[in-house]
């Protein structure tokens, strides 16, 4: 089959199924799995019929709901690649800007020393794309936390694919009822603590389109409000802080304020910063006696 044909092909069996990114997704499962760059084939370049069977079988695949990431095995997060399937969420555009908040603190904290690249903890941590990108990006010293065992394993392949085997940890926990063994192979105290948790609610839950069902609940589902695991984490974690430090958290559409509430009343002073939509999306805070200093 000529590459042209099976291009064609693909969008085709994308588009019937109502796919909107068809077009998109064809070159995508086309560099994939027949390592043809869409950009720049010549339409009559015959494709191995493996691998057109291959890239045929991936938009099947697709439009039975499975997510292109999953298919793919990998996504890109920040400028990083990283590995994601079965058992682990997908790294989100959004997110990026809690990576990027987070560099941009550690930087004002550590100004030019060199030899001062600060510390960060990152709770629920899933693929590993927060600390493994801040890490990259900023030098600092990253511990990643992850209850699923499976999750952990996606974060510990995406360490030593980005070859920051130095600078990031990944450890098994609950960041809700942490225990010793855990907390024991912490720093005492970070500059920096991170967190994307779970936070769609219970009605969202029942409305999620058939390509986020395939994603772990344990990492979307975040109580009835959304609002489980925000109402613990600070008050849990907040003295793992240094006396600058600062807490950074992703929230869901219309959480920020509520989330920034939780937060004040741990004594902390806040701010949001709205994603690509004007929709509050990032909540940050100082403990309320180092903002003021």
């Amino acid at each position: 089959m000529v590459s042209l044909m099976l291009k064609k092909k693909l969008r085709t069996i994308l588009e019937q199924s109502g796919n909107p990114c068809a077009a998109f997704e064809t070159d995508q499962i086309m560099k994939w799995a027949a390592d043809f760059d869409c950009l720049t084939f010549a339409p009559d370049s015959e494709i191995d019929p493996l691998k057109a069977e291959k890239a045929i079988d991936a938009a099947k695949r697709r439009v039975k709901g499975e997510p292109l990431q999953y298919i793919l095995g990998e996504w890109d997060f920040y400028g990083f690649t990283f590995h994601v399937g079965d058992g682990v969420l997908i790294p989100r555009p959004e997110t990026e800007l809690l990576a990027e908040k987070a560099i941009a603190a550690l930087k004002e904290m550590t100004g030019k020393d060199s030899s001062q690249r600060g510390t960060v903890i990152d709770l629920c941590s899933g693929s590993g794309c927060i600390p493994i990108a801040v890490a990259k990006k900023s030098g600092a010293r990253c511990y990643g936390i992850e209850i699923s065992e499976k999750a952990l394993e996606y974060f510990k392949k995406n360490i030593i694919l980005n070859k920051t085997e130095d600078r990031v940890t990944a450890l098994l926990g609950n960041v809700l009822e942490p225990n010793g063994e855990l907390l024991e192979k912490l720093p005492e105290k970070c500059d920096i603590i991170t967190a994307n948790p779970p936070y769609l609610t219970a009605s969202e839950m029942g409305e999620l389109q058939k390509e986020v069902r395939h994603e772990p609940e344990i990492a979307l589902f975040g109580g009835q409000d959304g609002l489980d695991f925000y109402r613990v984490i600070f008050g849990r974690w907040k003295d793992r802080l240094s006396e600058k430090g600062e807490f950074i958290v992703e929230t869901g559409d219309d959480q920020a304020e509520a989330v920034k509430s939780l937060m004040e009343k741990e004594g902390f002073c806040c701010g949001i910063i709205k994603d690509y939509n004007k929709l509050g999306r990032i909540v940050f805070g100082k403990l309320a006696h180092a903002a003021v200093q």
